[in-house]
């Protein structure tokens, strides 16, 4: 779990992400940083057409040099930078707003399963709308890619 520090880490790092990622054409899909002995900073990236191992690359690089630059991070850390992958789960709402358009799997917590495109997203209400029929996020165990 993040404290309070880890969390003002995650937001710098979130900013200066997202600054970089518009500059770039790419998607910033998430931000995530793990505290630890050594802390860990994960990047995902997109873009329309998917991300390939030469745009990760020239991100990571990029996208260090200003956090050396920057220095706000006053413990030793791990960069990884990647695309956002099938298996992530859709969580956050800069998550669930880059997937809309893409096809998902909904798995609600009574077990029913449901695939389609997600096509609705209500950050206030809390709900999601796969292939024309809506979900309460608080009724959704598992939001995910569909590998299809």
């Amino acid at each position: 779990m993040n404290g309070e520090k880890g969390k003002e880490i995650e937001k710098k790092a979130e900013e200066m992400a997202e600054k970089l990622a518009d500059e770039m054409n790419f998607t910033l899909v998430d931000v995530e940083w793990k505290e630890g002995r050594k802390g860990t900073l994960r990047i995902f990236i997109d873009r329309e057409g998917g991300i390939t191992i030469r745009d990760v690359e020239r991100f990571s690089r990029t996208y260090s040099d200003m956090l050396d630059a920057e220095d706000f991070i006053d413990q030793s850390y791990v960069l990884e930078v990647s695309s956002p992958g099938l298996d992530r789960k859709l969580v956050k709402p800069r998550e669930i707003n880059w997937a809309i358009g893409k096809r998902v799997v909904l798995v609600l917590k009574d077990g029913r399963t449901y695939r389609g495109v997600l096509d609705y997203y209500n950050e206030e209400e809390n709900t999601v709308g796969v292939s024309g029929k809506f979900f309460n996020l608080a009724d959704v165990a598992l939001l995910r890619l569909d590998e299809v």
